[in-house]
């Protein structure tokens, strides 16, 4: 008998979880639907992972950031780990949406080209319909089998390449070209993501694509919502967090490995961003393993 995922189904609700963690560039933590009952809501709550709802039918309204979003039929709204988020079904039409939990050190680049960004948390997706037969190709793959972790990573990656196709033509539509400077963004991610674990000098990177350091900063800030280096310091954490669970390096290996020479230093700086030190972070993992094998669920899904 082949194992099978943590996997939900009814005539109103399906989610797929405690999935594996297959891949260090993009991996899908869950996925599922829900028919939503008037006023159905969940929050206020912080997510662990990147996740994306899709609204296919009915409204609702979505609170993120002291801002509220008003939610209709054919559009996706983003959550972004650590970020406190409340969502709820509109009373009279309530909302039927599909969503993802997904992560990696490729997600917030491939966000960020799908069309979301830190100023811009919801969406208008004109090819839902190819959305929705995406995820619904995960969840029918809910068996732990090779064929099936090939499957859903694949639907998981036409999911981003229709948004961020579609994005691309929207971009076209209204500047006629792209934004030159978003283009210089596009280019140091792309440095960066790549290069990470090396010593990088900012105004090297700049020299590197053509533009001066002060152009690139402004551009990073208005496209990102932080600075290169800012940006450096989150993919090599993201990376760091990633050796950690996967690996059995010590924390100095690791330091090394995502371009950081003096081990206490990359302490510190993991400390800052995740709260806790690389060794108690592995240790929460270790944990959350254990919690996993014997058949806990996890509340931080919908």
């Amino acid at each position: 008998m082949e194992k099978q995922a943590g996997f939900t189904t009814s005539a109103r609700y399906k989610c797929l979880e405690d999935l594996q963690r297959d891949s260090a560039d993009l991996y899908l933590g869950y996925c599922g639907t829900e028919k939503c009952v008037p006023g159905h809501s969940f929050g206020p709550t912080e997510r662990t992972l990147y996740v994306i709802h899709f609204a296919r039918r009915g409204r609702g309204r979505f609170s993120i950031g002291g801002k509220e979003y008003s939610i209709t039929a054919g559009e996706a709204f983003l959550i972004s780990p650590g970020e406190t988020t409340y969502y709820e079904a509109d009373e009279k039409q309530p909302w039927e949406y599909w969503w993802i939990g997904f992560q990696g050190i490729k997600a917030y680049e491939y966000i960020l080209n799908a069309g979301f960004d830190k100023y811009t948390p919801v969406i208008h997706v004109e090819g839902m319909d190819q959305i929705i037969g995406c995820i619904n190709n995960m969840l029918e793959a809910h068996q732990l089998t090779i064929a099936n972790d090939l499957r859903r990573k694949s639907e998981l990656m036409r999911v981003f390449a229709h948004l961020i196709e579609e994005n691309g033509k929207k971009q076209k539509e209204v500047s006629g070209y792209d934004y030159q400077g978003a283009i210089y963004v596009r280019q140091a991610v792309d440095y960066l993501t790549y290069h990470y674990h090396e010593r990088i000098k900012i105004n090297e990177l700049a020299d590197y694509i053509g533009i001066n350091r002060c152009y690139l900063t402004n551009s990073f800030k208005k496209q990102l919502g932080m600075s290169p280096q800012e940006y450096l310091v989150k993919l090599r954490m993201d990376k760091a967090a990633s050796l950690i669970r996967n690996t059995g390096l010590s924390v100095s290996e690791i330091a090394v490995r995502v371009g950081y020479e003096d081990p206490l230093a990359f302490s510190k700086i993991f400390r800052l961003k995740y709260g806790v030190s690389p060794r108690k972070w592995r240790e929460m993992e270790e944990i959350l393993v254990e919690y996993h094998e014997k058949g806990f669920v996890h509340k931080d899904l919908l």
